[in-house]
């Protein structure tokens, strides 16, 4: 069993710490209820799951709004593939990441639930008793009050009358314990945020640092002793 962690997941990680500024941006991308129409927005990776018995099968981190678009999106395609794309400026390397994805919003909810995550890592974590409901409320409250705030306004994307009706919503949500906590808005935030998770399986990875230039594809293997097969390309 392979008991390494990837090569490429190891040069992401490198390039995120040396980039400088807002270091965990991303672009992801989903495709409409045709999967003709492409559409790609940022988002923060808030961090690398990784079962301990599966080092090399990291599943990656970001968290969204259940109302989104994005979430009908991802739905409406059967395997439910997006694509995440970082361009690391400090060291010029791009990693397009592709996958397969989970959400895990508020078990609460009676609609817009959410897509239960499947395959090996996921079961790993489910025989050891992991509650994504846990993750997902420790994430909420990991992130800043105005943050939290977003959660707490109209589905995003709807029509507004005016740029002034912002005016009316909340700037900050305080968590428990903090200066200004509102239970109700607390909760409505909450009960909006929702978990979202990349199972990579393929990795398109782009070094213009060196010379020559070098593209790695990764993809990944079913073998327990080669989990990603490297496929040299041009660049």
């Amino acid at each position: 069993m392979a008991t390494r962690s990837a090569r490429w997941h190891n040069a992401l990680k490198l390039a995120l710490r040396n980039e400088e500024g807002m270091k965990d941006v991303f672009q992801l991308a989903t495709t409409d209820f045709n999967n003709a129409t492409p559409h790609v927005r940022c988002h923060v990776l808030r961090g690398h799951i990784i079962h301990p018995s599966l080092p090399s099968l990291p599943l990656l981190l970001t968290t969204t709004d259940i109302r989104t678009p994005k979430v009908a999106q991802i739905k409406s395609n059967p395997s439910h593939r997006v694509e995440a794309h970082f361009w690391i400026k400090a060291t010029n390397e791009q990693f397009r990441v592709s996958g397969h994805a989970a959400i895990y919003p508020s078990p609460e909810l009676q609609e817009n639930k959410g897509i239960e995550g499947v395959g090996e890592v996921y079961d790993a974590f489910r025989s050891q008793g992991w509650d994504w409901e846990d993750e997902r409320r420790r994430q909420f409250d990991s992130v800043g009050a105005h943050m939290r705030a977003s959660w707490c306004r109209p589905i995003p994307g709807s029509p507004m009358d005016s740029y002034s009706d912002a005016e009316k919503w909340p700037v900050t949500v305080a968590k428990p314990g903090e200066e200004g906590y509102d239970a109700k808005n607390y909760e409505e935030a909450r009960g909006n945020f929702a978990l979202l998770l990349i199972d990579p399986i393929e990795v398109d990875y782009i070094e213009l640092g060196v010379m020559p230039n070098r593209r790695t594809k990764f993809v990944r293997q079913e073998s327990d002793d080669e989990r990603w097969k490297e496929v040299i390309l041009v660049p």
